[in-house]
């Protein structure tokens, strides 16, 4: 399979399906990392969602007709996107008391790094890492619920602009404008 090309629709073996998981986990990461918002990172280990994500992705992968790494994307942005509200929703039930319960700690293993390696052994080097991961997480945190879905569908998982304008119902100078100002208020909030 080639990258970013849309190719001509076909049903993935296990085999694709997983070389195309492997090459697009790290996106999944970090989007996860970044989306799920502090309620839910303080309730599950970000390696838990994505674990969970990733089930999802091959139970239903088989069904999944491939044309393009950029479909694929778009696929596995819907289902990331489904699962983090999902269980957003659970955490939030009225049976739930937020206040009797504990945070998880950010464990070193959730820390997205580049290019999907292990994390870094430097102690000093993990701490600047974690910082300047939790800065923007506050960040992202702060943006409304289009802004942080525009700004994920375009920069993380590379989802072209007139697709964008197209599931969300808007123009595509719309998008740009948005994203561009989305763009500008985190650079002002991370400093």
């Amino acid at each position: 399979m080639v990258a970013n090309e849309e190719r001509e629709p076909r049903t993935l073996t296990r085999a694709e399906l997983d070389a195309l998981i492997e090459r697009h986990l790290s996106v999944l990461r970090y989007y996860v990392r970044l989306r799920a918002g502090p309620l839910l990172r303080s309730k599950e280990p970000v390696s838990d969602i994505v674990q969970s994500t990733l089930r999802e992705i091959i139970e239903s992968g088989t069904g999944f007709v491939y044309s393009g790494d950029g479909a694929f994307r778009r696929w596995i942005h819907r289902i990331a996107t489904n699962k983090i509200i999902s269980k957003n929703r659970y955490h939030l039930a009225a049976m739930r008391n937020a206040a009797r319960e504990e945070s998880l700690a950010s464990r070193v293993w959730d820390v997205a790094q580049p290019g999907g390696s292990s994390p870094d052994h430097s102690p000093s080097q993990h701490a600047v890492h974690v910082e300047d991961l939790e800065r923007l997480q506050f960040a992202f945190d702060a943006l409304d619920e289009e802004e942080r879905q525009i700004l994920s569908m375009r920069r993380i998982f590379d989802i072209p602009t007139p697709q964008i304008a197209e599931e969300l119902g808007i123009a595509e100078s719309t998008v740009r404008w948005r994203l561009a100002t989305i763009v500008a208020k985190l650079a002002s909030r991370m400093g």
